[in-house]
């Protein structure tokens, strides 16, 4: 009996102390503090109408989903996989120098099976990133602290603001003829007007995406329930570099998630 009781006791302290997972994949909630800024410019300078004008709005703090790959088996470091996803939606408006018009939003119509939930849909910005860590973990029972660094490639949606509509009127110059064939009519400019979101996903969709290489550094946390093939994990990240577009400000991103572990 007393041998049974102590390989038993044995058995537990080896579980309990167990902090690592040999390999593990997990789901996460992302939410990112960067910020996007608003800004306000001249679409299109027309001598028959005046300038045509954007001003997009700021964004909330970005929020997503993401997806991870950890491995802790090996001597000193252990190494993650991050595949993230965040957005958040914004509004730009197109200001005619058109009497009875004052901001008309640049909104889009989404394609199916959106479209069930969203007549129309204000434009979105999104930040897409992998990243690849190196972390240095310090062994507690059942928790799993780390801090660490690695490299990030980013890839930000186009942002819906003077210059790109620029490159929207340009490209369909058929929609500034209707704006100057209906300045003497509101109701006219308007639906003229209105037609430009018609354009905005089509043209957001074709358009090219920025992306770069950065980095980021890393702290975080696993919890691995002794005998469970589960943990969860929280992480917070700083990024730098990665060539986003010039009005979003790279911020805080907390990782909060779980998954199968080994």
């Amino acid at each position: 009996m007393r041998k049974i009781l102590t390989l038993a006791a044995a058995f537990a302290l080896c579980a309990t102390t167990q902090a690592f997972a040999i390999i593990g994949a997990g789901a996460h909630y992302i939410m990112n503090t960067g910020s996007l800024k608003s800004s306000q410019g001249v679409a299109k300078a027309l001598d028959q109408l005046g300038n045509i004008e954007v001003r997009q709005e700021s964004a909330d703090a970005l929020q997503g989903l993401g997806f991870k790959l950890w491995i802790d088996f090996l001597p000193l470091i252990d190494i993650e996989g991050t595949f993230n996803i965040a957005a958040s939606r914004y509004q730009s408006f197109l200001i005619i120098p058109i009497q009875g018009i004052d901001e008309i939003p640049l909104e889009y119509a989404p394609d199916a099976p959106y479209n069930m939930l969203f007549d129309k849909a204000s434009p979105i910005f999104g930040v897409v990133n992998g990243d690849l860590s190196i972390t240095y973990p310090f062994d507690l029972p059942i928790i799993r602290p780390y801090i660490g660094a690695g490299i990030s490639y980013f890839a930000s949606i186009p942002i819906v603001n003077a210059s790109f509509t620029k490159k929207l009127l340009d490209s369909s110059p058929e929609l500034v003829e209707a704006l100057i064939a209906s300045q003497a009519n509101a109701d006219e400019a308007g639906e003229a007007a209105s037609k430009i979101g018609n354009v905005l996903a089509k043209t957001l969709k074709d358009e090219s995406y920025t992306t770069g290489i950065g980095g980021h550094i890393i702290a975080g946390v696993r919890i691995k329930p002794p005998i469970l093939p589960v943990a969860i994990y929280t992480n917070g990240k700083y990024y730098f570099g990665g060539n986003t577009n010039s009005q979003f400000t790279q911020g805080f991103v907390l990782e909060v998630g779980g998954g199968f572990a080994l």
